[in-house]
């Protein structure tokens, strides 16, 4: 029988997301060393915006010309990433080290639409920036991926390059010199706040106990199945590292970036998980849902195990916890779970109540942890036991059970987070914060909203 993609499910071709380990790699000579600093870094590339001539400030008229002419570009918007996408990949083969291909085109749009979703709201907000640089907010999650992604300041310039010719191309005649000049000054002007932003990041994650920026090497040292399709994974750092007998500080709720060279070719993208480990161990765990067609979650799923080598770059995120937590209920469905377990440990009293919905109780990944503890109050749902709880029912009785003067926090499936969250305002709750698995601008689910 001539094997299918289960992505394309054509037969007899070379398949994206096998999970064939024959070229995998064994070990990663250029991941981060203790450097002449005593900082622990694979980071080589120029590290700040100081010397690219970019724009401190935009112009009255560029920004007069944005407002004017976003209205045809926004909805052009994800013809003009989409054309990016394919532009940059094609002329820099190497970026595809940062991105999920099943995510991008030809495969998805969701990349793009994350793009066009930034573009849009850049443009929108060009005479007050304010709402998008809150903490919490979009330009910090970008930036925080941009770390885990270990993204530096040059390649700021090839997206401003390739952004420009796709406007050009997507546009056409529209695009007159004036426009070309106010838009190619805007977009260099988000890449001198982000480099700036970018690397103080760099420099927290370097500073903070068992830091290190860029990707390092680590031992994967245990494997546990949490259930048919998730499993929980450890790593530690291999004895001659840098890191070795560390303690790994990180905030809770934030992610973890893997990177595995399954095909020997550099070119296989990091995934991102959360951190379950908890914060200050000696180790690092992230926990990982088997996805149909996902190369690395196969990949983890059906070739990884203990002794094989990946590398990580620290934990980053912002769907973290106020420094001091109040009364707070976590909701959760499916693998939205994860961010929620060290939540948790650190909430402490503060916690009002776990929330979470799941297939099956044996499909609940952490539900004896969460159970474990007497003191906090758990409203689990079973789809296939008791049947789906309409979001109108979940959250009434979710709030019968903790009350509006709370903060929420959400993560599960998109569509279920924006109709809970919506449902939470409309009751009156104090603040709803939400976590996407993937680029949360491309699903217009909001980072946050507050009563």
């Amino acid at each position: 029988m001539v094997a299918k993609c289960p992505v394309s499910n054509n037969s007899g071709t070379s398949c994206p997301f096998a999970s064939s380990n024959a070229h995998a790699a064994t070990s990663y000579p250029n991941a981060a060393k203790l450097n002449d600093d005593g900082i622990i870094t694979n980071l080589n590339s120029k590290r700040s915006s100081e010397g690219m001539g970019l724009p401190e400030a935009m112009s009255k008229e560029t920004i007069d010309m944005i407002i004017a002419t976003a209205p045809v570009v926004a909805p052009k918007a994800l013809d003009i990433t989409k054309c990016f996408y394919g532009k940059v990949l094609g002329k820099h083969p190497e970026l595809k080290q940062f991105f999920n291909t099943s995510h991008n085109v030809p495969i998805s749009d969701h990349q793009p639409k994350a793009l066009a979703a930034s573009i849009i709201a850049y443009a929108t907000n060009i005479n007050d920036l304010a709402p998008l640089l809150v903490e919490g907010g979009p330009i910090e999650s970008i930036c925080h991926r941009h770390v885990a992604l270990a993204i530096h300041p040059m390649q700021y310039v090839v997206v401003h390059e390739n952004l420009m010719a796709a406007i050009g191309e997507v546009l056409g005649e529209v695009v007159t010199p004036a426009i070309a000049a106010a838009w190619s000054e805007a977009v260099l002007f988000l890449a001198k706040a982000m480099i700036d932003t970018e690397e103080p990041l760099y420099q927290m994650v370097e500073r903070r106990e068992g830091g290190w920026s860029g990707f390092a090497e680590f031992e994967v040292s245990k494997i546990v199945a949490l259930t048919e399709v998730v499993k929980q994974v450890s790593f530690r750092p291999p004895a001659d590292s840098p890191l070795s007998g560390k303690k790994f500080a990180f905030t809770e709720g934030q992610y973890l970036t893997i990177q595995i060279d399954i095909d020997g070719d550099g070119l296989t993208a990091p995934r991102h998980y959360t951190a379950t480990s908890p914060t200050g161990a000696d180790y690092l765990q992230c926990t990982i849902k088997k996805q149909t067609g996902g190369k690395v979650s196969t990949y983890v799923h059906e070739q990884l195990k203990v002794g094989d080598k990946v590398t990580l770059a620290t934990p980053m995120g912002v769907f973290i916890l106020p420094e001091e937590p109040s009364s707070s209920v976590l909701m959760s469905a499916g693998i939205g779970v994860t961010p929620m377990v060290n939540m948790k440990r650190k909430l402490g009293d503060s916690l009002k109540l776990v929330v979470h919905v799941d297939r099956y109780p044996e499909s609940h990944p952490y539900r004896e942890f969460f159970e474990e503890d007497s003191n906090s109050k758990t409203l689990f749902k079973y789809t296939r036991v008791t049947g789906r709880p309409t979001v109108e029912d979940l959250v009434g009785e979710t709030l019968e059970m903790a009350g509006t003067d709370n903060e929420f926090f959400i993560c599960g499936p998109e569509k279920w987070m924006m109709d809970v969250q919506e449902a939470l305002m409309a009751k009156g709750a104090k603040k709803v914060v939400c976590e996407v698995f993937g680029s949360q601008l491309a699903t217009g689910c909001p980072f946050f909203q507050t009563s």
